[in-house]
């Protein structure tokens, strides 16, 4: 594993209360591009890749990627299209081979989950194909609108490609969010009287005691160190005061999980997601209460110390 000793300690500080980073995170993306191995690369491809989501079940949503009857979506992408565009084209050569029974071939560029995933909305058997009923709709015909079903669908696949990165940090990254979101899910659900059984992402243990436990700490006390504090930010009704705490929270975990790999890709790979992290505090509107928000983290700034002082002590 490559180790970054002139780029990590180079790296200005960030803070959880600084109001403005020192770049963005796609400036400090274009600065890694000649710095990182070419594995490395590809571990920060694969966290970027979630930020292209909502374009793509925007697409879904409004039929672009909707196959045509005359095959005329197979054309393949110009050198020349911008990357959206080439993406789009890709996409929808995906739809379309899906919606003619063709074996799904995934265009370079294109991660595979999201060609899985774009694929199997849109397959449709073969009119000759005698194993299986060519009359059977889509996927896509009973979720083209229910966008919050196409997004979950979306992050169980992304979830599930993480899971299998060599990288202990990606994997261990993609669990923490899919728990974090099944958890807010949950309560969610809870409230409003929903199934929670039709929001949960993804089919491990974690998953399935979410889907059928009933005690308050759900069942997973002992797997989930970080169970109270998820449980605690549930209860928070205040939508953006929720959204600070759930950062928070990321921010803490990278912040033990690097603590004794510091010179190492997975806090490179931190160090970009905390930029991405500021970058969304600093679109929030300003007057949305900062005073509020500086109490959460100076709140919080004492249960942290205390948790790398017992990492410490473990470590010793």
């Amino acid at each position: 594993m490559a180790k970054y000793y002139g780029l990590v300690s180079g790296l200005p500080v960030l803070t959880a209360e600084m109001a403005k980073p020192p770049y963005t995170a796609e400036e400090f993306y274009h600065e890694l591009q000649p710095v990182l191995s070419t594995a490395d690369r590809q571990l920060l491809e694969a966290l970027r890749a979630e930020r292209l989501h909502p374009q793509l079940i925007d697409w879904i949503s409004t039929d672009a990627l909707a196959p045509s009857p005359e095959g005329d979506s197979e054309e393949l992408p110009h050198e020349d299209s911008d990357e959206s565009s080439r993406r789009l084209d890709a996409l929808r050569s995906i739809a379309q081979r899906a919606s003619e029974g063709a074996r799904l071939t995934a265009p370079k560029g294109i991660p595979s989950y999201q060609a899985r995933f774009v694929y199997e909305l849109y397959y449709r058997p073969a009119a000759d194909d005698w194993r299986a009923d060519s009359t059977t709709p889509a996927l896509i015909e009973e979720l083209r609108h229910e966008r919050i079903a196409l997004e979950d669908r979306l992050s169980r696949y992304y979830y599930e490609w993480l899971g299998t990165s060599s990288s202990a940090f990606v994997r261990g990254w993609a669990e923490l969010n899919k728990n974090l979101r099944n958890i807010l899910a949950l309560y969610t659900c809870r409230r409003l009287g929903w199934d929670p059984k039709d929001y949960i992402v993804g089919n491990g243990e974690v998953e399935e005691l979410l889907r059928t436990s009933t005690s308050k700490d759900l069942g997973l006390g002992d797997q989930l160190p970080y169970l109270k504090d998820v449980l605690r930010i549930a209860e928070e009704r205040d939508i953006a005061r929720r959204e600070r705490l759930i950062d928070l929270l990321k921010w803490q975990w990278m912040d033990e999980w690097t603590f004794v790999r510091v010179f190492d890709i997975d806090n490179v790979l931190c160090y970009y997601l905390r930029l991405e992290i500021l970058g969304r505090w600093v679109q929030l509107d300003a007057e949305h209460g900062e005073a509020t928000f500086r109490g959460i983290v100076h709140g919080l700034k004492g249960e942290s110390a205390r948790v790398l002082d017992d990492f410490r002590h473990s470590h010793r």
